[in-house]
């Protein structure tokens, strides 16, 4: 190999490692502005849920049924 083909190939080397270093630079760029755009959105949907209570409130336990409203003979006023 002579020299002249030496200095070609480092400055192709070169350019192609300057290359991968600018595709990777743009792929990580695209990356995270995704993620940020996915992560704003899931804060925009989960930005009024409920939060947790906090414990030691009043528990009053007991039944119940419904009651419906009945009418009576003697209430059937004329």
């Amino acid at each position: 190999m002579n020299l002249l083909q030496r200095i070609i190939g480092a400055v192709i080397g070169l350019a192609l490692f300057v290359l991968a270093l600018v595709f990777a630079s743009v792929i990580l760029a695209v990356a995270g502005a995704i993620a940020l755009v996915i992560g704003a959105w899931l804060w925009w949907r989960t930005r009024n849920l409920p939060r947790p209570r906090p414990g030691g409130g009043t528990v009053i336990e007991g039944e119940y049924r419904v009651e419906r409203e009945t009418r009576r003979i003697d209430d059937d006023v004329r």
